[in-house]
């Protein structure tokens, strides 16, 4: 079969037999594969140093006749995080393989801005807004004008109320109230990186998110604090 080639981001190595490792990738153009990494568990392989998360990867490989391909090449070029950000950036790569099951075909650029917005952030903002970010794009929320259960369009100078994992609008029913100003910040900490959250707002912003990740049967343990 043909050489492929890629840039790609390493989500989850499996040790498989003394000796390889199987791991699984995001890549620009081919999303989500899963590679065999013949000896990258012996000493002298290359593939020791060159198979580390938070890297920007190139990529060789030969696709399998099933779902699993083999590794031929892998190229580690800059880190994509500070090391002051890398458990951040690793916990996101957790949610990221949740997100993003073997064979969908996006995920690559989505990984990248998401962990741009922890390395232009402070830690809690940064982790906050990678979350909601990949969220949205996930479909799995929508943005803060409308009642996402009517459509409705919001005015902002009105409360909302968030109720299991929708936003709603009052005539959809009351829940916990998400006040005009919390709207506010999340808009700003998702626009720009000099905003800061209040610690009330971070609290209640991460309860949004871990309510949204409970309703799709996602467990994130992400420090938010």
């Amino acid at each position: 079969m043909a050489e492929l080639n890629d840039a790609a981001l390493l989500l989850r190595r499996i040790p498989y037999s003394e000796t390889s490792l199987i791991c699984h990738f995001l890549t620009e153009k081919h999303g989500r594969i899963v590679l065999m990494a013949r000896g990258a568990r012996r000493a002298k392989s290359a593939f020791r140093a060159s198979l580390a998360p938070l890297h920007e990867l190139q990529l060789s490989w030969k696709e399998g006749r099933s779902d699993m391909g083999t590794l031929l090449d892998a190229q580690r070029h800059q880190p994509l995080l500070s090391e002051a950000k890398s458990l951040s950036g690793l916990e996101i790569l957790a949610l990221v393989s949740r997100l993003y099951q073997d064979g969908d075909p996006e995920g690559y650029l989505q990984t990248r801005y998401a962990l741009d917005l922890i390395e232009a952030r402070e830690e809690t903002e940064g982790t906050h807004a990678a979350c909601w970010y990949l969220l949205h794009a996930a479909g799995w929320i929508g943005d803060l004008t409308h009642c996402w259960q009517c459509g409705k369009p919001i005015d902002g100078h009105e409360n909302m109320y968030w109720h299991q994992s929708l936003l709603r609008c009052a005539a959809c029913g009351a829940g916990e109230p998400v006040v005009p100003g919390l709207r506010k910040s999340i808009d700003g900490v998702m626009q720009q990186a000099t905003v800061h959250l209040t610690r009330r707002d971070a609290a209640s912003w991460q309860h949004m998110i871990e309510l949204v990740l409970k309703e799709h049967g996602v467990r994130f343990t992400a420090n938010f604090s």
